[in-house]
């Protein structure tokens, strides 16, 4: 008998598998895969060669960017015309070769795609620079060359100001634009060539950037102030340094200068001491103000600088001026002889009615110290004789007896020492005057820096601040567990008056003790402003807690405190101050341009120098 199942019976066998179908799969798979290998490849050589070929032309533009500011430092910038049109066309062409999709899809892959990205940026940043600002720039260099802001017969020429007022000012936007983008660049994941290269560019850009600001803020403001549109008025006022206010010195004489369509006119002169005092304040002080200077700001013309606020201490003046004069006054440019040491340097030596000879050497001390022992007690003479220098010096510039490169040098340098303050009462004026160094406003903190003032006033009713030294320095720390930051400013002075000065020295320069102040001694007020919003956490002096006006200005914590030194003595003092929005140790300090103290000129080029400590992290900050 049979067992099992029959051949008819059994299962069908399964049949081969599809072999064929399978391999022609894989075989399109294993294509896909070679194609992507492929284009992968093709796009790295792509964008390698394309890369290889941007650093060439880059590198190739490097004699144009050379040649280029080789001539903007020596004046010949109208002789770059091709330079600069070599520089814009190797930049426009590297832009463009690292721009296509292709690299910019590259930039998505992984560790190679933020180099790529970083080349790119600094290619683009490149390209607008010479497109948008150096071709423009070389094209209206004869325009704006500062031999034609040298004056001719009494007048400035406005025509080439105006005529490249509107390329200055493209050009300062696009290249705050292009500033900013390079700003941007993440290059801590890059590789060393190319955050070099990142680098470079912005140490470049950061170098000439404050160059190109004053360019663009002297087209928009200066046809304006010239009175290309109409007549302006401005009030100029001396300061004294030889008796400190906040802003540089006490207010000893003031001129109204008129302009019009590039014409200026020196129409009136006053000694400070002609103008007021009311027994009321001719405008609304701030009460934060006279709580921490006193009254005295809104009454008397000599002291509307107690405060360091410039644009409140012009407009004091201006009104000061008005009500005893009428009219209108447009704004104030405040200097010292300081400043005009440096303008002596463009005009030369100026001979004066007196027989004296004023010149770049002599200003400082001839106007805040030999005057004084020529014309002893005798404060009518001394004015007569300031009169007399101003209306010599502004004969000289009017009649174009000046270097009108060294004059644009001269200014450039002056404002760089916050030896010059300017106030528009226009808005628009004011508004770009207050983005710079010349508008005097309190100091700004942001969330990385931490901004202090220190701030210097006579308080010995004298002009003996010709013999005072100053030295700032200051620190910051994070003390703290919550990360506010502690700052510290350290101020030293010493009274470098002879021995002998209280007989020595003539009793208009001593004071005479008319302030309760021993004669040949120094009184000084030094306001200490912290950062908005902050705290003020000690005074002191060697080691010693010492007393102090405390108060608030616009935010701000001030201590305000007095120093008084007799002939060769010295003190310090300490101020610390705590932020409350700051979390980060980067500092700035403000301070009052003062004399040397020792009968020299100081640096008219050169800001206050501020030197840095280590902020202490005693036990009661933490």
């Amino acid at each position: 008998m049979a067992t099992g199942l029959s051949q008819h019976e059994a299962p069908p066998r399964l049949a081969a598998p599809p072999t064929e179908p399978r391999r022609r799969t894989w075989r399109r798979v294993l294509w896909i895969v070679l194609i992507v290998v492929l284009l992968v490849l093709a796009a790295a050589a792509w964008v390698g060669v394309r890369a290889a070929l941007a650093r060439q032309e880059l590198a190739a533009a490097e004699p144009d960017v050379q040649a280029v500011r080789t001539a903007i430092e020596s004046g010949g910038i109208t002789h770059v015309g091709p330079a600069a049109a070599d520089l814009q066309k190797r930049a426009h062409h590297a832009a463009a070769l690292t721009s296509d999709p292709v690299w910019r899809l590259a930039e998505f892959v992984p560790w190679i795609g933020p180099n790529l990205t970083a080349v790119r940026m600094v290619a683009a940043a490149t390209d607008t620079l010479a497109s948008d600002v150096v071709r423009p720039l070389v094209s209206v260099a004869g325009a704006v060359d500062p031999q034609s802001l040298k004056p001719s017969g009494g007048k400035i020429d406005l025509k080439p100001l105006l005529t490249a007022q509107p390329v200055l000012e493209r050009a300062q936007t696009s290249f705050e634009s292009a500033q900013r983008q390079v700003a941007a660049i993440d290059d801590r994941s890059v590789v060393a060539p190319v955050a070099a290269a990142v680098d470079k560019v912005r140490s470049a850009m950061n170098a000439v950037g404050p160059d190109l600001t004053i360019a663009g803020n002297t087209a928009r403001l200066l046809p304006g102030m010239l009175g290309a549109t109409g007549p302006r008025s401005y009030l100029i006022v001396a300061q004294n340094p030889a008796e400190l206010r906040s802003t540089g010195g006490l207010i000893g004489s003031v001129a109204l200068v008129t302009t019009d369509h590039g014409a200026v006119t020196l129409t009136s002169q006053n000694a400070g001491t002609a103008i007021g005092p009311w027994s009321e304040p001719v405008v609304g002080v701030p009460t934060a103000t006279t709580d921490l200077y006193g009254p005295l700001v809104g009454r008397y013309l000599q002291d509307v600088n107690f405060t360091p606020d410039f644009p409140l201490a012009a407009r004091t003046a201006s009104a000061m001026w008005v009500k005893m004069h009428g009219g209108v006054v447009d704004g104030v440019i405040a200097l010292d002889p300081v400043v005009l040491s440096a303008l002596l340097h463009a005009t030369g030596p100026v001979p004066l009615p007196s027989g004296d000879v004023l010149s770049s050497s002599n200003a400082v001390p001839l106007l805040l110290s030999d005057i004084y022992a020529r014309y002893p007690d005798q404060p009518g003479l001394q004015d007569a004789f300031f009169s007399s220098a101003t209306t010599a010096v502004f004969s000289k510039f009017a009649s174009g007896g000046v270097d009108g490169k060294s004059l644009v040098t001269a200014l450039m340098t002056a404002g760089s020492s916050d030896r010059v303050r300017i106030w528009s009462s226009r808005p628009a004026e004011q508004s770009v005057l207050s983005r710079t160094t010349l508008a005097g406003e309190l100091p700004a903190s942001s969330p990385t820096t931490t901004a202090l003032g220190v701030y210097f006033n006579d308080a010995t009713g004298s002009k003996m601040d010709y013999y005072l030294q100053t030295s700032v320095a200051a620190g910051a720390a994070v003390c703290r567990a919550d990360g506010k930051v502690t700052s510290v400013v350290h101020v030293t002075l010493k009274n470098n008056a002879p021995a002998d000065a209280a007989t020595a020295l003539p009793a208009y320069v001593t004071g005479s003790g008319a302030f309760g102040v021993p004669p040949g001694s120094i009184r000084t007020r030094i306001a200490f402003y912290g950062p908005a919003k902050g705290l003020l956490a000690g005074v002191t002096s060697n080691g010693a807690e010492l007393p102090s006006l405390a108060g608030t200005d616009k935010g701000r914590p001030v201590a305000v405190v007095e120093v008084q030194l007799a002939p060769g003595q010295s003190s310090a003092v300490d101020v610390e101050f705590l932020g409350a929005l700051q979390k980060s140790t980067g500092l700035t300090v403000a301070v009052t341009p003062t004399l040397n103290g020792d009968g020299t000129t100081p640096d008219v080029g050169a800001g206050t120098s501020v030197g840095t400590i280590a902020a202490p992290c005693a036990a009661g900050v933490k």
